[in-house]
């Protein structure tokens, strides 16, 4: 089973500002595909694998917050 989480990266640049954005894509493959099922078998509050992915990025963010 795999226990990693596979992330690529791209730069955007904002046509209208020129500002340059990263881009951020998330695979859901493998143990991050499992415990995302069972989530949103359990709690059915979320909808989608990003309704998950998101709720868990901002708590986990919030918890490093914390520890700043």
């Amino acid at each position: 089973m795999k226990h990693t989480i596979s992330i690529v990266t791209e730069e955007f640049e904002n046509q209208k500002t020129g500002e340059k954005v990263e881009g951020i894509t998330i695979m859901i493959d493998g143990i991050l595909k499992e415990i995302v099922n069972i989530i949103k078998r359990e709690k059915p509050e979320y909808e989608n694998n990003v309704s998950v992915i998101q709720d868990a990025l901002m708590r986990g963010l919030e918890e490093i917050k914390k520890t700043l």
